[in-house]
């Protein structure tokens, strides 16, 4: 290997000691050098000392390392993180370029609103929801009192001006009398005075339940903004969105297949922004404006670009791979199917001409729960199928016969603790809309008969397919799935089917988690296995650490090569089925 500092060729102090590591295990360093630090003499030394007088600590100088086969690793020396000057040498840190550790330490300090400041600006979609309380006793209650209130007042007027007409129809009557002397006949007169005086009677009560029909209108219309407010937006964002821009910000490009399968994962950022206008100040008859913003802010459950990964991972048994200067999220396996190496090791232990090995017994489990959050300022996330569809329970239970129950050691919990809480499908009309509905379609028949008819019957019938909340603000951030316009143009609505077999805890074990069952992921281990391998294979490994050893197919953990002295030496997992017939996974609940 050929090291570079700067452009120029160079050679290390402990050249001999450094050879390539590449790591896959939960933190995977796909590729690094097997020390941390590498002592710079000589010239070397000068373009540390000068880099340092003309531009300070602050920005680091490029290091790469040429392997034989044209590979180049590229490095950078990090001036603030450990530098030791001595007299006739220079010893620093060494730092992967567009690495995992770059990449991750970046993402860990950048939140989503610095990326905003920044000019970064994600493709957002509405989703239209409900606000429906939890208070709907008392609301039902205002509701039957108001429309008695109303229905009485214009059914009395109603009366009223029957009584009216039938007082003016009296007094409208024609009065019939004989003639005076010297005229003879029957006369015909008329009471004009009692005509004039019912007749303004009878407008005076039209006037009056037309007052009422109006007023009843008016107060159905507050009633159905106020009680059962209009359907509102949020905004929500893609996953995959979120992550190519973010990932664009740093400087990175972001693949996943797991997320080309699933294309319509969306969170809803909760509705705590700045410069919004205050929900005091909103009037009912208002159209309410967008609470939220595009992307996580600091009141999100994830915050910075790092712990929304982290949640990702969580949620979908995934791994973050960085290589070169792309950024994959897949499933934990997903290596496994790409293409597959064959190697030849020898014994693990070559003084001793003897095999060792253990068991990945610190990877099973008792119990594994997966569960989303339960958000108590939105009171839906804790109640009907929403509640039973944001977590799923299981063990792992023998099946071998038991001798002695006491000495049974099937123990651990695997707890995927999700940070987004699920979002809750509105499906149908409550009980409050179903009534609601009857009586404003009473109230569309009455108002109908004046002309110019209202149709709030309709309007409650509408309210439904769609996210509903408890209250306008809610504290977590919410996930669901939907692809924009699939119901309605530009807006994310999330089917019932999505919600039970896509987004439901279930469904995540079903198609993520399942695989972390123990009779299904039951390894040997094998440590420190020296191994000759070409550069090519070498190179050939850090795209995939799964190979054929021995005609198994093999998980390589980790992978150390020392170009100085010729040999590998590799620690791996080996399929046994040890666990394999002995136990089995039962569902408690989904």
């Amino acid at each position: 290997m050929r090291h570079f500092l700067n452009g120029i060729e160079i050679a290390p102090k402990n050249l001999t000691d450094i050879g390539v590591v590449s790591t896959f295990t939960d933190d995977p360093d796909i590729l690094s050098l097997s020390v941390d630090s590498v002592i710079l003499p000589r010239e070397a030394n000068v373009i540390v000392q000068t880099h340092i007088q003309n531009v300070g600590l602050f920005e680091g100088i490029p290091y790469s390392v040429e392997m034989d086969d044209g590979v180049t690793i590229e490095y950078y020396v990090d001036l603030i993180d450990g530098v030791k000057v001595r007299q006739h040498e220079i010893e620093v840190n060494l730092k992967k370029r567009r690495s995992k550790d770059n990449f991750f330490e970046r993402a860990e300090g950048t939140s989503f609103d610095i990326m905003r400041k920044n000019g970064v600006s994600f493709t957002t979609h509405d989703v239209p929801y409900f606000v429906i309380k939890d208070n709907q006793l008392e609301t039902s209650l205002q509701l039957a009192i108001m429309s008695y209130i109303i229905g009485d007042a214009v059914y009395q007027q109603s009366l009223a001006v029957g009584t009216a007409i039938n007082n003016l129809v009296e007094v409208s009557a024609p009065i019939f009398g004989l003639a005076s002397p010297p005229f003879v006949g029957i006369t015909i007169s008329y009471n004009i005075t009692g005509i004039i005086v019912h007749s303004l009677n009878l407008v005076l009560q039209l006037v009056y339940l037309g007052l009422l029909v109006v007023l009843l209108i008016d107060l159905a219309t507050q009633m159905v903004l106020t009680i059962f407010p209009p359907k509102r937006k949020l905004k929500g964002t893609y996953v995959k969105e979120i992550m190519e821009k973010s990932c664009q910000y740093f400087g990175y490009t972001f693949a996943s297949d797991l997320l080309d399968a699933h294309p319509y994962w969306a969170i809803v950022p909760v509705p705590l922004t700045q410069d919004r206008k205050s929900l005091w100040k909103i009037l009912p008859e208002e159209i309410f404006p967008v609470f939220n913003s595009d992307a996580p802010s600091s009141s999100d459950t994830t915050p910075t670009l790092m712990s929304f990964m982290q949640g990702l991972e969580t949620m979908f048994n995934g791994r973050i791979i960085v290589r070169d200067s792309e950024v994959r999220l897949e499933r934990r396996d997903w290596l496994q199917e790409q293409t597959i190496l064959q190697l030849e090791p020898a014994l693990n232990l070559q003084s001793d001409r003897d095999d060792e090995f253990s068991y990945n017994t610190e990877e099973s489990w008792k119990r594994y729960y997966i569960h989303y959050q339960t958000d108590f300022q939105d009171l839906h996330t804790a109640d009907g199928i929403t509640y039973d569809k944001s977590d799923a329970e299981f063990s792992t239970e023998p099946t071998f016969a038991v001798t002695n129950q006491d000495l049974v050691t099937i123990k651990g919990l695997n707890d995927v603790n999700i940070p987004f809480a699920l979002g809750s499908r509105k499906n149908e009309l409550n009980w409050l809309e179903k009534l609601a509905k009857e009586v404003l379609a009473n109230i569309d028949t009455v108002t109908g008969i004046f002309g110019g008819g209202t149709n709030f019957g309709a309007q409650i019938d509408s309210r439904k397919d769609c996210l509903q909340i408890s209250q306008q603000y809610f504290s977590t951030t919410k996930m669901i799935y939907g692809q924009s316009g699939a119901v309605k143009p530009g807006e994310i609505i999330q089917t019932q089917s999505d919600f039970n077999n896509v987004v439901s805890a279930k469904s995540l074990w079903d198609k993520y988690h399942y695989i972390n069952a123990i009779q299904d992921n039951d390894y040997i281990i094998r440590e420190n296995v020296r191994i000759r391998i070409s550069s090519s294979n070498f190179v050939s490994l850090l795209s995939n650490n799964f190979a054929l050893i021995d005609g198994k197919l093999c998980e390589i953990l980790r992978l150390e090569w020392i170009d100085e002295k010729s040999f590998a030496q590799i620690s791996y997992k080996e399929p046994l089925d040890w666990a394999n017939g002995k136990v089995e996974t039962i569902t408690i609940n989904e």
